[in-house]
């Protein structure tokens, strides 16, 4: 369907015409709407319906056409207080395609015999809930820590043993899953990102139920703290392998179901994550619990920070906005540099007249034709600050601390770019991470979707690592900023963020999206929803390697859709690139 409205509008309209800008702004305000999302919603859960379907009906390759079938030992606790769900699980365990396996049962010592007497494999072996001993059992080359209820896809080992061939040195393989949503009662899909996001990792153990290589788990073993809790033993298992930087590969499909998500929820989880932020040198970290889930806190250091905000006759938006920044909770020395591109209107004119009484504020003058990165940086290089906040002068704070939140991800001399939870003013989701390649050019995932959404890339409200964030709320270091020679000032308007944020990413730092820093956007107010032409080819010609390619940080079983659904088959580079090129000749066609 975007296929086709993409081709029809490259033959009808010419780019920014009067006619193309009116249905262009008709359709944003369309797809702004709760109905216009209702039945999105819709087509995502026809789609599932259908990929399950059709994973269900694929025929795999034989297990014995694998060179490598390496043996895996499932480790999984008896549950006494509902044995039926550790026995379901057993069962779809024996019932996998291939008989290379084996699990060692953790049961406690009150567990009388004859409750397992039921259980007749030589392949299942019981043991007591000690650490040495369960080191000692373990005989496969690779490891699942399972929980009771965890149903296997029967393909398990055979998407595992294909994916090996590849990728013989991973040392974890995890992949998609099903699970039961506490809220709804329904069966909820989870499609994960192709690449490690040690972010995504603080909210959601993703990696649960994977495959762990045995030669890494018995290296970690003795280190971790051993809890009641076998999950918080393999949530510390990931996040140790992710500090030690192993390799993490991705089998894109749904291998598994689960009671429920692994998530910091209770103490020991809660403990897990502290302490890996403490290994990671964070000083006074903290947990605390929000009605979007748990967020984690550590000392900022108190770094001096300057907001870059470009803006022209927009003081009814800008003046409530000042406000808060001045007013914000907390002791970051803050400085605020107003980049004012020719205001000619007296209520603007006025109150920056009252804006030179304080100490805080500078306003620059910049009467030329409006270019935003050129507006950045002249901000910038106007500023002094340890961290640079890039703002739009169309925002309302939402969360008070929404500022401290982005400060302490800042200061961290691995992370490039922070950026912020938006929403519209009628609470609907206007950035919650940019997706390259999303509609055949690069988009904000989840637009228009309900504040807290979870869709089938997860939820808006767990902190991720993106490729790119919106230049509307961005955070970084002035090293990091100026270690890319700032903004490309041949982007005029749009998608300057977005090339910002690739070449931060290209530098090695990981950009991260935190649900915790929230704001109102009230986008389009200053300028509308005009494009100018030279920045959609400029974003073509310097960034199409990043969008032929998948988004790492997406998933291949899911469309480019700003609401992703499930693809009934996976597109190729070549498909991919036809895309790109239709949409490129609608803006080429008046060249």
């Amino acid at each position: 369907m975007t296929d086709l409205l993409n081709k029809l509008r490259s033959r009808l309209l010419a780019p920014n015409s009067s006619f193309e800008l009116f249905l262009r702004t008709l359709y944003h305000r369309l797809a702004a709407t709760r109905l216009f999302f209702m039945w999105q919603d819709c087509l995502v859960k026809r789609s599932y319906r259908k990929f399950s379907a059709n994973q269900a009906s694929q025929n795999n390759a034989h297990i014995n056409t694998f060179a490598q079938q390496p043996k895996v030992s499932f480790i999984l606790p008896w549950s006494g207080t509902s044995p039926s769900q550790a026995l379901s699980t057993l069962q779809s365990i024996q019932s996998l395609q291939d008989e290379n396996w084996d699990v060692i049962l953790i049961v406690p010592h009150s567990i009388a015999n004859n409750e397992l007497a039921a259980i007749k494999d030589d392949r299942i072996l019981s043991v007591q809930q000690d650490a040495d001993t369960i080191l000692a059992s373990v005989t496969g080359e690779y490891l699942i820590f399972c929980a009771p209820g965890d149903q296997f896809s029967t393909t398990l080992l055979t998407h595992f043993y294909e994916t090996l061939v590849e990728t013989p040195h991973a040392d974890l393989f995890y992949y998609d899953c099903e699970y039961h949503d506490k809220q709804t009662g329904k069966i909820q899909p989870f499609f994960k990102p192709a690449a490690l996001s040690p972010a995504l990792l603080l909210s959601i153990n993703y990696l649960s139920r994977g495959l762990i290589q045995t030669k890494c788990f018995r290296q970690i073993w003795s280190e971790i703290a051993h809890h009641s809790d076998f999950l918080a033993q393999e949530y510390e298992i990931g996040l140790r392998l992710c500090e030690a930087n192993k390799n993490f590969v991705h089998i894109p499909a749904i291998l598994n179901r689960q009671i429920g998500l692994v998530t910091p929820d209770h103490l020991q989880m809660r403990n897990v994550v502290e302490a890996h932020l403490a290994r990671q040198g964070l000083t006074n970290v903290s947990s605390s619990q929000h009605n979007i889930g748990l967020r984690f806190s550590w000392n900022a250091n108190s770094p001096s920070l300057a907001i870059i905000i470009p803006t022209k006759n927009n003081h009814p938006f800008l003046k409530p906005l000042i406000y808060d920044l001045l007013n914000h909770p907390g002791d970051t020395e803050l400085t605020i540099t107003i980049v004012d591109n020719g205001s000619s209107d007296p209520g603007t004119l006025a109150y920056y007249e009252n804006l030179k009484k304080e100490k805080q504020i500078i306003i620059i003058p910049y009467p030329k034709p409006f270019n935003y990165s050129e507006a950045i940086n002249l901000g910038v290089a106007e500023s002094q600050s340890d961290l640079i906040l890039l703002m739009n002068d169309d925002m309302a704070v939402k969360d008070e601390q929404w500022l401290s939140e982005m400060t302490q991800w800042a200061i961290r001399p691995e992370i490039g770019v922070v950026g912020a939870k938006l929403l519209r003013q009628n609470k609907t989701i206007q950035h919650a991470g940019i997706i390259l390649g999303l509609t055949g050019f690069m988009g904000h995932i989840y637009l228009n979707a309900p504040e807290h959404y979870h869709g089938m890339l997860g939820s808006v409200d767990w902190y991720r690592n993106y490729f790119a964030l919106t230049g509307a709320c961005q955070m970084m270091r002035r090293e990091v900023f100026n270690e890319v020679d700032g903004y490309d000032e041949g982007y005029r308007i749009a998608f300057g963020d977005v090339d910002f944020c690739v070449r931060v990413h290209a530098k090695g730092y990981q950009n991260v999206y935190t649900p915790f820093a929230q704001l109102y956007h009230f986008e389009g107010s200053t300028r509308g929803y005009q494009t100018p032409v030279d920045d959609v080819l400029r974003g073509y010609e310097q960034m199409e390697p990043y969008l032929v390619d998948e988004d790492p940080y997406f998933s291949l079983n899911l469309t480019y859709n700003r609401i992703p659904k499930c693809v009934s088959k996976q597109r190729s580079q070549e498909e991919r690139l036809a895309q790109i090129t239709t949409r490129k000749s609608f803006y080429l066609k008046n060249q």
